[in-house]
């Protein structure tokens, strides 16, 4: 790594083209690089496999190309199948959502039809709202719109690249889940589980695309 007077850090670079750089006048003897086994800057002449190649007057450094500054400090390429799979994480915020307010529609009207995969919690609120009034029902439906909106800005900023809303979104549904776990809800417990694998990978897509563009 060489460091300019202005603060501006280049490479890392190759022997050979380092090399290349002193014989070109690029680097003069109290430029400060930095080898790749040690942690600390020190002026090139420092280094005895240098100290041959400089000349004994000082010579007028050559400004490094923007070129060359620009392929040295590129970022990483990020294949294709990052943002793809962490989109497709994060899109499972939003079934969960969808799914656990067809659940409460269903099972606020009576009916017996539902899906597996949806929140526990949903379940709880309408299975105490089933025993109560039409006031109960109509307060149990508005903490399941709460619960799913919850999870569906889970989904807005997981699409945005936000690691912490995969975090917390998964660790409140596997929350969740000891809710199913306690019902001895296997099925439901299962797609919970599978739910989970998918937004876990999303999270890492996430984290492999923040440090690849940061």
């Amino acid at each position: 790594m060489v460091r300019r007077a202005d603060g501006k850090e280049y490479g890392p670079v190759s022997f050979e083209q380092f090399t290349n750089w002193i014989n070109e006048g690029r680097i003069t003897p109290q430029q400060e690089v930095k080898r790749s086994d040690l942690q600390d800057w020190t002026a090139a002449s420092a280094f005895q496999e240098f100290q041959p190649l400089f000349s004994p007057a000082p010579s007028i450094p050559v400004p490094i190309t923007p070129a060359l500054s620009a392929a040295a400090t590129a970022p990483a390429r990020v294949s294709p199948a990052v943002p793809a799979q962490m989109k497709s994480g994060a899109s499972w915020f939003y079934w969960i959502a969808a799914l656990s307010l067809i659940n409460s529609v269903a099972s606020l009207s009576g009916s017996n039809f539902g899906f597996a995969l949806g929140l526990g919690v949903t379940q709880v609120f309408d299975a105490i709202a089933s025993t109560a009034g039409g006031a109960g029902k109509g307060i149990a439906f508005g903490l399941d719109i709460a619960a799913a909106g919850t999870f569906v800005l889970f989904g807005v900023f997981a699409n945005k690249a936000h690691t912490w809303a995969f975090i917390v979104g998964m660790i409140l549904f596997a929350m969740d889940a000891v809710l199913v776990l306690l019902g001895q809800m296997w099925l439901s417990l299962a797609l919970h589980a599978f739910a989970l694998f998918y937004l876990f990978r999303g999270m890492q897509a996430c984290r492999e695309l923040k440090r690849a563009v940061g």
